[in-house]
C-alpha cells in the first residue's frame, strides 16, 4: 500500500497517547451503560432501529460488543472520516486481542482533511498486518463486527468521529446481510 507523506502533527510521548485512548474507551464504556437499558442484539436475521443525540457515535457499538462477547472476530468498518482517538484505541485493541483482524474502508478526503489520522495510520499498519486500510471517494456509514456466531451490522448516519449530533442507526443480525455488506466495504486483497 503506498504511503502518503503528511507534515508531522504535534508529537505526543507514548505514555499521553496510552493514557488518552484508555480515558476514551472508558468514556465509551460508560455510554453503554445507558444502551444496555434500551438495546439487546437482535436475535438472527432481526432488526433494532436506534434514534440517538450525542451520548452515541458508530464507535461505541465496538464495546458494546466487547463487552457482551469478549472480543471481535472481525471488524469491517466503512466510513466518511474517523478521528485519531477512534484509530488509537483501535490499534490497543487490537494490541490487547480485544479485536483480531480489522478493515477499515474510509474516504480518501480524509488524506486532505486530517492528516495526523493519516500519520499515524503509516505508522502503525506495518506492523500490524491484522489492521487494513482502504481509500476511495466513500461517504457511507456501515459497521460489521462478526463475534462468534452473531453477523452484526450497524448502518446509519454516524461517522467514526466524536461529532455525533441526531444519529439514526439500524442493527441486524444476519450473517446474509454481513457478508452482503461485507463484499462492498473490504475489497478481496
Amino acid at each position: 500500500m503506498p504511503k502518503l507523506f503528511i507534515q508531522p502533527a504535534p508529537a505526543q510521548n507514548d505514555e499521553q497517547s496510552s493514557d488518552l485512548t484508555v480515558q476514551f474507551y472508558k468514556l465509551h464504556c460508560q455510554r453503554i451503560g445507558a444502551m444496555k437499558r434500551h438495546l439487546t442484539i437482535p436475535a438472527e436475521n432481526e432488526a433494532v432501529f436506534l434514534w440517538t443525540l450525542k451520548s452515541f457515535n458508530a464507535f461505541t457499538f465496538i464495546p458494546y460488543c466487547i463487552e457482551q462477547y469478549g472480543t471481535i472476530d472481525e471488524l469491517c468498518l466503512s466510513t466518511y472520516t474517523i478521528s485519531r482517538k477512534i484509530t488509537d484505541t483501535l490499534v490497543q485493541l487490537i494490541d490487547s486481542g480485544k479485536l483480531k483482524d480489522v478493515h477499515v474502508f474510509v474516504s480518501e478526503s480524509l488524506k486532505f482533511r486530517m492528516p495526523d489520522v493519516i500519520n499515524q495510520l503509516n505508522a502503525v499498519l506495518p506492523s500490524r498486518p491484522n489492521f487494513r486500510v482502504h481509500y476511495a471517494w466513500n461517504h457511507s456509514k456501515i459497521t460489521c463486527a462478526k463475534c462468534g456466531n452473531h453477523h452484526l451490522v450497524l448502518e446509519g448516519s454516524g461517522n467514526w468521529s466524536d461529532n455525533a449530533q441526531y444519529e439514526q442507526y439500524l442493527l441486524t443480525n444476519s450473517k446474509e446481510v454481513y457478508e452482503f455488506r461485507k463484499k462492498n466495504i473490504c475489497p478481496v486483497e
